[in-house]
């Protein structure tokens, strides 16, 4: 192989990634785009790049041409430099390798061809996956690898906050963040304290809850800036979704039910989300009907709720695996039938459609063998582990041998649809027009070697 390693996550696994594929024969550049780059990822076979932006594109086309680049791989597929590199390398024939935090959680990486979401190539048919899934063991999901929050905590700082100190070196880079991180970070300070202080009364809360027997169900929240929501759903912002769940909850849900909205536990704090829920509430005419939750045992809730309504996160994955019904509102790579409820949003309150368990079991299966690898960005034990694992997945073909690729990305038309963006084709790409020109640009592009 020939492989340009782009930016990765806050930690060396780049760097030592490339180092392993460079000791295996395999010829690798490392391209540094940002403060956060350099400071892992400096050392023998980087390249640093500091143009502008819009001769990105044009550059990086033209160095994988001259190296002969036969993989490109990137952490995070929506990266700005990512998305446009990608428009590249498919004009070339080059195969687009993302990784990521695995849906399989806690320290499972996810490596998939092209990307998450709508650009997975996972099969979006559950009869194919339970096909596929059999004879495939089951994964050993017991905790191997860890890090501390502290360790986490001082990467990130390091790369974004290091990014935006010294944006003047690296005029041309653009971060997929959605706020400063100066305010982002000083806004955990109080929000912290914030979360420390209210466990105790979110437990008792989920307590009394449950001992009530109450119906219920739950709105997990993501992260305000996820990139997920702006990438693989219609929302614009994570109010819309909110809103659009309590105002259907009121007219539709059951009178004695009760919408339980449990903020993401690592929430930075810069939306009050209590007094927006509680607003929302009361203008839906609901307010007696809605528990905001700060905290609490998710897994619990997700035994007991009659059904969980997300987005995209992988809290639908947990949801499924609890044989709890779920909703997915944007797109998921478990969203599909025989999994999540398929119908409309306002009959999930009173007949939602229940998760098939042995479908569930064979999408864990089949994403654990296919398209995940175990370890860990942060922890030495965990890098080492899954820069060999990730190795070997490169050199054995990724998710294909186990039929775990479809060549057009099969979520793509439910993106169109929900009037999601589809780079890195829409921009002077065939799939930038009608439906017809969608698949035929992606068949296209199949037949050069995707």
């Amino acid at each position: 192989m020939r492989v340009m390693l782009l930016q990765g996550p806050p930690s060396p696994f780049a760097r030592e990634l490339g180092a392993a594929l460079a000791a295996r024969g395999h010829h690798v550049t490392r391209v540094l785009l940002s403060f956060g780059d350099w400071l892992f990822g400096r050392g023998a076979g980087a390249v640093l790049w500091r143009g502008r932006f819009e001769e990105w594109e044009t550059w990086v086309e033209a160095r994988m041409r001259a190296e002969g680049i036969t993989h490109l791989v990137y952490y995070a597929d929506r990266q700005p430099h990512h998305v446009a590199a990608q428009r590249a390398a498919r004009r070339l024939g080059v195969r687009c390798v993302s990784y990521e935090n695995g849906y399989l959680r806690p320290d499972w990486i996810l490596v998939e061809e092209g990307g998450q979401g709508a650009f997975s190539h996972f099969p979006a048919d559950l009869a194919l996956v339970k096909r596929l899934a059999a004879g495939l063991p089951e994964p050993e999901m017991q905790r191997r690898y860890g890090h501390g929050f502290a360790s986490e905590a001082v990467a990130e700082v390091a790369c974004h906050l290091g990014n935006w100190l010294f944006a003047p070196v690296f005029p041309g880079f653009r971060a997929d963040r959605a706020v400063n991180p100066v305010l982002e970070y000083l806004s955990y300070l109080p929000r912290h304290v914030q979360a420390w202080r209210g466990a105790g009364a979110a437990d008792r809360a989920v307590a009394r809850l449950i001992a009530e027997g109450r119906r219920f169900h739950l709105i997990a929240l993501q992260m305000a800036g996820d990139y997920q929501i702006r990438a693989n759903s219609g929302y614009a912002d994570l109010r819309d979704f909110l809103a659009e769940v309590i105002a259907s909850h009121a007219r539709h849900g059951p009178a004695e039910g009760l919408l339980v909205v449990k903020r993401h536990p690592m929430d930075n704090g810069r939306i009050n989300w209590p007094r927006v829920v509680a607003r929302m509430a009361r203008r839906a005419g609901v307010a007696d009907r809605v528990l905001f939750l700060d905290g609490g045992d998710l897994g619990l809730l997700l035994r007991h709720a009659a059904g969980c309504v997300v987005v995209n996160s992988t809290v639908g994955l947990h949801a499924l695996q609890a044989g709890c019904p779920v909703l997915c509102r944007g797109i998921a790579v478990y969203g599909m039938a025989g999994l999540t409820h398929q119908g409309g949003l306002d009959g999930f309150w009173t007949a939602p459609e229940r998760p098939d368990p042995d479908g569930v079991a064979a999408l864990v299966r089949l994403m654990a063998a296919a398209i995940h690898v175990r370890g860990d960005f942060l922890a030495p034990e965990g890098r080492r582990a899954a820069v060999t694992a990730m190795v070997a997945r490169l050199e054995a073909g990724l998710a294909r041998p186990f039929g775990a690729f479809v060549p057009v990305p099969p979520r793509l038309m439910q993106a169109r649809a929900a009037g999601i963006p589809i780079a890195p084709w829409e921009a002077n790409h065939p799939m930038g027009g009608g439906s017809g020109g969608l698949v035929k640009g992606v068949a296209a592009q199949v037949g050069r070697g995707m």
